[in-house]
């Protein structure tokens, strides 16, 4: 017998088995109730969206808090409030996807502070490790990060960023906005290079130097900014702005 249906059936992108151990069980309306101060910290729009909104967004936190494993290590203090704080972060950041859980990580592994990584020789603040299919995330810097929401440097957006390149970047991509997202990518390191814009990125600091790094780091301080200083990224780099923006789907940008 021969298959006669798509095969766009066999190529739809899957998610692999949920690892998720949050130890309590919610309704979005609940997850409302209970955490909206600690949504807000990370997504300060949420108390203004209409109520259906609302809704959606907690749906996609407690999908994320069902998909994901928090892992603590060193006795980091870790409560239910930052990790729904977490999830918050990485739903802000997909906001505008349908398919907006990832495989590239099943984890997410909290330290109390800076961690020295001896394979990278580094101290970092945060890390994504493909390998170990983990976000490492030190708690301290990500409490420091949505308390100065306007300074340009979130750790989980960061990090998250990075898990989301290494799923839409590869070569055979299944997920539905990988070729977007290659898209994006490209204009992003195309318009970098123009002598022109970078001499202005220079002069006005606007990035920080980290940033060049690698394209990979570019990009994922460039998302920082685009939630963290909208404003003067809107008004400075308005094309660079859409090529963030458009790349994740973000609905800031049609």
């Amino acid at each position: 017998m021969f298959f006669t249906g798509s095969r766009l059936f066999y190529d739809r992108y899957h998610l692999n088995t949920p690892k998720g151990n949050f130890n309590l069980k919610l309704t979005a309306e609940q997850l409302i109730y209970q955490f909206s101060a600690d949504i807000i910290k990370v997504f300060p729009v949420f108390n203004h969206i209409p109520y259906k909104f609302k809704l959606n967004f907690s749906k996609r936190v407690l999908n994320f808090l069902n998909q994901y494993e928090f892992v603590i290590k060193e006795n980091a203090q870790l409560t239910n409030a930052h990790k729904v704080a977490v999830a918050a972060s990485y739903v802000k950041l997909t906001l505008g996807y349908k398919s907006y859980l990832i495989n590239t990580f099943d984890k997410i592994i909290v330290y109390p502070t800076a961690q020295y990584f001896p394979h990278l020789d580094q101290t970092h603040t945060g890390h994504f490790n493909p390998k170990m299919n983990a976000v490492m995330l030190a708690l301290d810097e990500f409490e420091h990060d949505i308390y100065y929401s306007n300074d340009g440097k979130d750790v989980a957006l960061h990090e998250f960023t990075h898990a989301l390149c290494f799923e839409m970047l590869q070569t055979y991509a299944k997920h539905p906005d990988a070729d977007r997202f290659k898209k994006g990518f490209r204009l992003i390191n195309e318009w970098i290079e123009v002598p022109h814009n970078l001499a202005k990125i220079t002069e006005t600091c606007f990035i920080r130097p980290y940033a060049f790094t690698n394209p990979l780091e570019l990009v994922s301080v460039l998302i920082e900014l685009f939630f963290e200083k909208e404003t003067v990224f809107k008004q400075q780099f308005p094309d660079l702005f859409v090529y963030v923006g458009g790349m994740i789907k973000h609905p800031k940008v049609k």
